[in-house]
């Protein structure tokens, strides 16, 4: 394989400070993770179908996801007060 040189390369400060300040504001994290192929692909399908960017759709089902999640724990919270105050009123 043939190894690029790097005696020509530039660095962009500007470029960079300006990509860094972007993301500061945005709030977004890059990070890594494992994914199984087979969500993957169906990620990738789901995109090409809507338009919508495979990343930028993850972000969007993982916060549906944990919100869906935090409502579902909320509600069966208030079951339990409630079951609990139930349970109270009958031994009293």
């Amino acid at each position: 394989m043939k190894r690029t040189k790097l005696d020509n390369l530039k660095i962009d400060w500007a470029g960079t400070k300006k990509i860094r300040s972007a993301m500061r504001k945005q709030k977004y994290v890059k990070i890594t993770i494992n994914v199984d192929a087979e969500s993957l692909s169906a990620l990738k399908a789901e995109s090409e179908r809507t338009g919508v960017p495979y990343q930028r759709l993850l972000n969007s089902l993982l916060k549906e996801n944990l919100s869906q999640r935090r409502k579902t724990e909320g509600r069966l919270e208030r079951l339990e007060k409630e079951l609990a105050l139930v349970k109270r009123k009958f031994v009293a």
